[in-house]
């Protein structure tokens, strides 16, 4: 996003050197505000995220001043915060800090009882309700890598799925093509490790790719995604999707259409866990946090 910001501004320039000054004095704001973010998230997430896994009750209640201290940081210069200024003009704050305290609790949240995960949630939701339900979508789900936590908010709240139709998934699948074998060879390459996980460097949002990636209607790539992906996590993308399609009430005949969609949808060799998952229903219900 960055680059491609500065290129458009170093283009617009060369048309008009008039603006030299301004132009150059822009992106070197901009520069700067994306290495403050990654400073302040070192300073404050970091320690967030490794408390998690040793005290995670007490982490829990630090979420959310966590995420307005880095954020604060983030914005302030020697002129002062300008952090309600962005967010006003903007919607949202840039996406590096919520994207790194949400993956923070996404780490965590596999492991955590439900009650614990209903806490941690209702921290990460308390946040996103003070934003635009739009920035949600374009500026924090979209960068969480953590199938239980992604599914649950959106369980919570419907409105906060980014989406897969246009989404990275389908982006990528734009750069590799998407016509057989020789195409998921390269795939594979570029997105996933020897341990089957998405590469960091590669993929923002774990859930919403391997999401893509297991549906007929998106790829041809399922059953080879499923042989190669890293099993707890696909294990977790199963149960994930199974709580999006379930945890909503409907009849029984919605039930059951909701289960045939899903064995369309999803490679057969993966099929059985749809009724596992949906009898474990272990998930958020939605009426807490209505």
């Amino acid at each position: 996003m960055l680059i491609f910001l500065i290129s458009s501004m170093a283009e617009e320039h060369a048309r008009d050197k008039v603006r030299k000054p301004a132009v150059k004095e822009l992106v070197d704001a901009l520069e700067k505000a994306f290495v403050s973010h990654e400073a302040a998230s070192l300073v404050h997430v970091e320690p967030l995220a490794r408390m998690l896994m040793d005290d995670p009750d007490r982490a829990v209640d630090l979420i959310t001043s966590t995420y307005h201290k880095a954020l604060d940081d983030a914005y302030t210069d020697g002129e002062g915060n300008l952090r309600g200024f962005v967010e006003a003009t903007c919607g949202g704050p840039y996406e590096a800090i919520p994207a790194d305290v949400n993956n923070a609790v996404g780490a965590v949240y596999p492991y955590l009882n439900r009650a614990r995960k209903d806490r941690a949630l209702g921290k990460v939701l308390g946040i996103m309700d003070y934003i635009n339900c739009r920035y949600v979508q374009t500026n924090h789900t979209p960068f969480i890598r953590e199938p239980l936590l992604l599914s649950d908010i959106c369980i919570a709240r419907a409105f906060y799925w980014p989406g897969l139709e246009g989404g990275e998934g389908t982006w990528l699948l734009k750069q590799v093509g998407n016509s057989g074998l020789d195409s998921f060879i390269r795939l594979k390459e570029e997105l996933l490790d020897a341990d089957g996980y998405f590469r960091k460097d590669s993929v923002r949002s774990d859930f919403i790719v391997a999401y893509t990636l297991l549906r007929s209607d998106m790829c041809c790539f399922g059953e080879l995604y499923a042989a190669s992906a890293n099993q707890s996590f696909l294990e977790r993308t199963l149960q994930a999707i199974t709580g999006m399609r379930f945890a909503l009430p409907g009849s029984e005949e919605d039930q059951v259409r909701r289960r045939e969609r899903l064995k369309e949808l999803l490679p057969e060799s993966v099929q059985e866990k749809i009724d596992i998952h949906k009898e474990k229903a272990d998930w958020v219900d939605p009426s807490k946090f209505s």
